[in-house]
Formats: C-alpha cells, structure tokens, sequence
C-alpha cells in the first residue's frame, strides 16, 4: 500500500476504533528511532522483569514485545500474547517459532473480553495498540 492510504487509516483510526490492518504492520513491528522511550529494549527493561514471572502482552500485534519479553521471563516463565486479530497473532507466532521460544500463549481476544487464562500476571504491556479508545469517564 502507498503512503497516502497508510495516512488515511491513521487519520480514520483516530476517529474511529480500527485496529491496524496486516499491511501496515510494519509501523508497530519497528523500534522508533526518534524516541528512546518507545524502543522494545528500552519497555523490556522498565517492567524489570524476573525469569519465571508471567506477563500479558496487551495488543501484542506482531509480536515486537513478544519475543523480547518471552526471552527476559525465560523457559519458566509464561507471556501471554492477546490480540483480536488472527494476522498478527499469526506473524507474532512465527517470532516466537523463528526464537525458538516454547513460553508463549497466544489469545484472539481484546483486553477485557475474560478470555484471558485463569491465573496471576506479574507484569502486563501495553505499549503501542493503536486501535485503542478510552472513554473520558475512565
């Protein structure tokens, strides 16, 4: 897709809840090089994670914190990588496959749909879901 058309969901996304679409993926799957906070390494590192802690990767798309994270929580830890589009929970799986990593659980949900495993979460991510919409009451 061009540039315009890439411009255009950006623009109708911010009217409208729309998740990003399995062409623009590569939008989330690069670090920002002009913001240091953004960085995967950088987010990895402020949840100072623990091997064996489990962790929620929020809208997790194609999986840019995924590995990441999977890889600081080590084999006895868990990451569970929730999206609500199959697309990018498929190409956030070939990440973890092409690690090597066994300690990921994939979910097609939204946050919030109680489709998450039954247990505790040390840590949860939530860094660039772009479909995201708060209300002002919350």
């Amino acid at each position: 897709m061009t540039p315009s058309t890439a411009a255009l969901w950006r623009l109708a996304s911010r009217c409208h809840s729309l998740p990003c679409p399995m062409w623009l993926r590569w939008l989330v799957e690069l670090d920002n090089p002009f913001t240091h906070t953004n960085r995967a390494r950088f987010i990895v590192e402020t949840l100072a994670l623990a091997p064996g802690m489990a962790v929620v990767d929020a809208g997790c798309g194609p999986g840019r914190l995924t590995v990441p994270l999977a890889q600081r929580v080590g084999p006895d830890g868990r990451v569970v990588a929730l999206d609500i589009q199959p697309g990018m929970l498929a190409r956030a799986r070939q990440k973890t496959e092409a690690a090597h990593l066994g300690n990921v659980d994939f979910v097609a949900a939204a946050l919030g749909d109680g489709k998450l495993p039954a247990c505790h979460f040390d840590r949860a991510s939530l860094t660039k879901d772009l479909s995201l919409e708060v209300s002002a009451s919350d």
